[in-house]
């Protein structure tokens, strides 16, 4: 063989191993890729499984106890999970349940969120506007008692801070939980006996009571307000509460009102129809056992 034909024979046998090499590379690669591919990050906002522990209760089943109000939470109870801290460049909300009848209670469910994220459980569930997630607090449809408020109208806030977080879950802790609205137990009599009620009316003394507030999510709790909704019809409106069965006690969520307020009341039921005033300063997360005298 001439020095020319070996030369290339070499040549080629070079030129073949850097090709098959060259594939093996391309071959590990790309399955380098596909398995990078199919690893999903931990960080950055996504939807996440979020356990929040330990949340503790201003709501849920509510006991009379005395001057007081006790509670629990019910396993099932739904609340609203939003990420305060992607708003108002995005609406990022979810379901959340309750795990247990406790005072406190495990709450699980799935929002999209990152670390160090700010959320706010929100009880009853609700619906957050786009924008700045405000939401609505319903006063009107109340029956009078403790279980219907328990239920349907004990408004309460709480935040807290996402971490840690994996590629599908993270955890939160909440420390407290806000009452929205003033709790009152009304009694009635006529100087001499109590009054039975079948339905209770409330408005402001010369005017008509809104029926509607509004809730502006921050993150800070303690900041965190309802703003009754005094639109141009408010004051036609009048805050109506029609029992079931009639009672001598008339459970009632109401507005806070931080100055001496004066409310007219008017009771009807199987005695007649009765009416009176009365002037009240009303906290938020305070329960208020009141008795009135009323005049028919």
């Amino acid at each position: 063989m001439t020095m020319q034909k070996k030369y290339f024979k070499t040549a080629f046998i070079g030129m073949a191993c850097l090709w098959a090499f060259s594939a093996v590379l391309t071959s590990c690669s790309s399955d380098d890729n596909e398995s990078e591919s199919t690893e999903q990050p931990t960080i950055g906002r996504k939807l996440r499984q979020l356990t929040i522990t330990d949340v503790p209760i201003t709501r849920a089943t509510l006991d009379e106890n005395g001057s007081a109000i006790s509670a629990l939470w019910t396993a099932g109870d739904k609340a609203t999970l939003l990420n305060v801290s992607a708003i108002p460049s995005e609406l990022l909300y979810g379901e959340v349940a309750a795990s247990s009848n406790a005072v406190t209670s495990t709450f699980t469910g799935s929002v999209s969120c990152d670390e160090l994220d700010v959320v706010a459980l929100i009880y009853p569930k609700v619906t957050p506007a786009v924008g700045v997630g405000t939401y609505s607090v319903v006063l009107s449809g109340q029956k009078g008692t403790l279980t219907d408020i328990a239920t349907h109208f004990h408004y309460v806030y709480g935040v807290g801070q996402v971490t840690p977080v994996t590629a599908t879950t993270a955890t939160a802790t909440i420390e407290e939980m806000k009452s929205l609205l003033a709790l009152c137990k009304f009694t009635f009599n006529d100087g001499t006996n109590p009054i039975p009620v079948k339905t209770l009316t409330i408005n402001y003394e010369g005017s008509g009571y809104p029926l509607t507030g509004t809730v502006t999510p921050s993150t800070d709790a303690g900041s965190v307000a309802v703003n009754p909704d005094r639109h141009e019809y408010w004051d036609e409106h009048q805050l109506t509460v029609t029992l079931d069965n009639e009672a001598y006690e008339v459970y009632v969520a109401l507005f806070p009102e931080r100055v001496n307020t004066t409310f007219r009341f008017t009771v009807t039921g199987s005695a007649g129809t009765y009416t009176s005033t009365a002037k009240a300063k009303l906290n938020a997360g305070k329960y208020y056992p009141v008795n009135l005298t009323l005049t028919k």
